[in-house]
């Protein structure tokens, strides 16, 4: 170690010894010398006024000059001071254009019963209401006001039915999507059938969508507006129902319109249509950009494992299924993710504390940048207004009773009819924008400094030249010539023993 730190040493006395022998090859320039190079960077410097200081012979307008420079110099450093500051506030402006299109593409709807659960299967499994309620509040965090991971009725059957797979029983006892609850279905004019909706589990179960995911080999496109979606459905109260004690009092259908590369999001975006009830529903397309931090709250880098598109909704799913498969082993059939399903005790004893703990402690945030789902870049919605007519009129209610071998009640108590189309052929883009943006910035400081100064960019490179020059040639005086100046040799001592015996005599 000593040996190391010695060789460091010599090394550093190495170098500085070569330093100082190259600058002692070059001669400290004389004081005439060096009022003479100031002399000629003032005369010739594009710094506008200087030469007017140096180069009068009248006092007087050597102070007048020197007042204009000091003031313009001060002027200056103001305005640029205040331009930078404006600027590392990242202002942002918000533009907004009008698109017009010979055709759009048709969102997807995503359609629910609102009596999620067949009537006979829920009859002999009464527990599932409650099995539900916990299973889905994985996609939705919120206050349960009831203690229902206590109920003895859900531990036990919990207990006593362990290899019970509560997604199949859903997708096997939940809504069902065919030609006895999609009665009619008709998209700009062109017919279509159960085979077109895909199936999606949602918290109200078996749900289906239509023109959803990107492997849609032709987009569905509408070129007029006033025409769409066209549907028909059957909730056929008697085969499904709900709980009420759990808020599901309604009858009819909810959907969600959502982009196609989107997942449908129902917490306060579902639009209802109650039985017996036509729903006329116009939409329009609205495209937002939002800037990256620090000018706006999204964050281009962020992707998502599970999804090709990042979304908040997306991002909420898999930040809470990580949490869950990090403390449970597993993942809710609900949540994107590979990893093993979880059971209904894990849903009880785990899963459950878990999404309190993720609540409580906010671990799944959205919004800000430094959020753990930060705004996406660029987001579509489809903002709806909605209108309803009763369904259907007097003849027509013979016409279907007649049709469909149905009571004139059934008709009334169990048909939905829903019509989704665009208002216009056109989308609006709101796009958030950097107000100032570098070249800008560059152009004003540029401005500032040649309006108060005319100085430029060769103007700055000047300015360093002649700073840089000064220092070189203190550096030279500090190295050299400086410890010349302060060498003392002290005198042998034969000569102090003889200069004091002279003193004597």
């Amino acid at each position: 170690m000593e040996q190391t730190e010695k060789s460091k040493v010599y090394a550093e006395n190495g170098l500085l010894e070569k330093i100082k022998l190259c600058l002692s090859k070059k001669p400290l320039p004389s004081p005439t010398e060096r009022k003479k190079f100031d002399h000629d960077f003032a005369i010739s410097t594009s710094f506008h006024g200087i030469h007017n200081i140096v180069q009068n012979r009248s006092k007087i307008r050597k102070m007048l000059w020197l007042v204009v420079v000091l003031g313009s110099v001060s002027l200056m450093t103001w305005q640029i001071y205040s331009r930078l500051l404006n600027y590392f506030t990242w202002p942002t402006t918000t533009s907004i254009e009008v698109q017009y299109v010979e055709k759009m593409e048709f969102p997807a709807v995503t359609f629910c019963n609102l009596n999620r659960f067949q009537t006979d299967a829920v009859a002999k499994f009464g527990v599932i209401f409650f099995l539900w309620h916990i299973v889905s509040k994985v996609l939705h965090l919120r206050e349960i006001t009831a203690n229902f991971t206590g109920s003895t009725e859900a531990t036990n059957f919990a207990a006593s039915h362990q290899n019970f797979s509560i997604a199949e029983f859903i997708r096997n006892k939940g809504f069902y999507l065919d030609n006895s609850t999609l009665l009619d279905c008709d998209f700009f004019g062109k017919p279509c059938t159960p085979k077109d909706f895909g199936h999606v589990f949602t918290e109200y179960g078996n749900c289906f969508t239509f023109n959803h995911g990107e492997t849609i080999q032709a987009k569905r496109k509408v070129s007029v507006s006033g025409r769409g979606l066209s549907l028909l459905f059957s909730v056929n109260q008697e085969a499904f129902t709900d709980n009420p004690d759990l808020g599901f009092v309604d009858a009819g259908i909810i959907f969600a319109i959502h982009s196609p590369k989107t997942v449908p999001q129902f917490d306060g975006l579902g639009l209802l249509s109650p039985v017996g009830m036509h729903a006329r529903v116009t939409i329009r397309q609205v495209k937002t950009v939002h800037q990256e931090y620090p000018w706006g709250e999204c964050n281009p880098n962020i992707k998502l494992q599970n999804f090709s598109n990042y979304s908040t909704s997306g991002c909420l799913k898999e930040c809470k299924a990580q949490h869950i498969k990090k403390q449970c082993g597993c993942v809710p059939f609900l949540l994107p993710g590979n990893g093993i399903e979880c059971g209904l005790q894990k849903y009880l004893n785990c899963v459950s504390p878990v999404l309190d703990h993720i609540e409580l402690k906010e671990l799944c945030t959205v919004g800000t940048h430094n959020s753990s789902c930060p705004v996406s870049c660029e987001e579509t919605e489809y903002p709806a207004t909605i209108s309803y007519s009763s369904f259907p009129c007097q003849k027509a209610l013979k016409y279907l009773s007649k049709k469909l071998n149905q009571s004139r009640k059934y008709i009334r108590e169990n048909l939905v009819k829903i019509e989704i189309n665009y208002s216009d052929l056109n989308y609006k883009i709101t796009q958030q924008q950097k107000a100032v943006s570098v070249p800008e910035l560059l152009a004003d400081l540029g401005g500032q400094l040649g309006l108060f100064c005319g100085a430029s960019l060769i103007t700055i490179i000047e300015i360093i030249e002649y700073l840089f020059t000064n220092f070189y040639w203190i550096c030279i005086f500090f190295l050299l010539k400086i410890p010349e100046m302060t060498q003392w040799i002290p005198p042998p001592q034969n000569h102090l023993e003889n200069k004091n015996r002279i003193e004597e005599c």
